[in-house]
């Protein structure tokens, strides 16, 4: 018999398995000799490599001990394998993707974000993440939860290879006002001298590439196929599929080819935060 293989949803799946065994401070082996399994097949199950059932999540819940609301929810994900993707609205007072973006990031080797109108989310200082916020309707008391989650996430980027693509006009969209928009760009400025990750500014002459129809973040892994999340007003979508994947994966490729260096990126920013200080409000 031919067995099927791995539905698209079996990395994203397995990847949360593995997030959550981690997070136990659980071993494969003390999983393994628990389910009478190999320590073979939970690899493959958490990097995607094999088909997980239902009752083999079902399995690995109960000896996690989850339950409630996260149980429902990759459960519901291990009963619809073949769906290439799915997506993720945000709650009230919930930040966007707050528990399955932060398991992703936290196995990642390799973040990769493009930004066609805005500074991205992990490079965002808190003002300008406020200020972003209000004008986009979120009400004031869902901000403050949100906001925490970023730092949190932002956190990532000291164990992380993290590269940035943002397109030059985002530079000068003061969001926030002047010295809130100085600010950031000068933040920028200051962590990529600090070595912490890499920045590239695309030119607005850079000729046609898919990166300009919506803003991404590429997650690579070690053992587990590339992921990629775009956003979406108030929901995002996260696509795990490789013919989808590989698309953005040579967008990656054409925004290298187009970018500026990282040593003029820096002078673009330092530059654009000088423009941001003068006649100040």
């Amino acid at each position: 018999m031919v067995r099927k293989p791995p539905g698209p949803k079996a990395a994203g799946l397995g990847a949360e398995l593995r997030a959550i065994r981690r997070r136990l401070s659980t071993t494969m082996t003390d999983v393994a000799r628990q389910l009478d399994w190999s320590e073979a097949t939970v690899s493959r199950l958490e990097t995607g490599k094999r088909n997980i059932d239902a009752e083999d999540v079902a399995a690995l819940l109960a000896i996690y001990g989850v339950t409630g609301a996260e149980r429902d929810r990759l459960m519901s994900m291990a009963r619809t394998p073949d769906e290439p993707n799915w997506l993720e609205t945000s709650l009230p007072g919930v930040p966007l993707n707050t528990g399955r973006l932060a398991s992703y990031e936290a196995n990642a080797v390799r973040l990769t974000d493009w930004a066609p109108l805005l500074i991205p989310g992990l490079l965002q200082t808190m003002d300008y993440t406020r200020s972003f916020m209000l004008g986009d309707g979120i009400p004031e008391y869902e901000i403050g939860s949100r906001l925490m989650a970023r730092q949190r996430r932002q956190e990532r980027l000291k164990h992380v290879s993290y590269t940035a693509y943002i397109d030059v006009s985002a530079l000068h969209r003061p969001i926030g006002g002047r010295k809130v928009m100085r600010d950031q760009l000068r933040r920028i400025v200051d962590v990529v001298a600090d070595g912490l990750l890499t920045v590239r500014v695309v030119p607005t002459g850079a000729d046609a590439h898919g990166g300009l129809l919506s803003p991404f973040l590429l997650l690579e892994f070690e053992d587990a196929l590339p992921r990629v999340l775009v956003e979406l007003a108030r929901s995002s979508v996260f696509l795990t599929g490789e013919s989808e994947t590989s698309a953005y994966l040579s967008i990656v490729n054409r925004l290298d080819a187009v970018a500026h260096d990282v040593q003029e990126s820096v002078w673009l920013l330092r530059s654009a935060a000088d423009t941001m200080g003068r006649d100040d409000t």
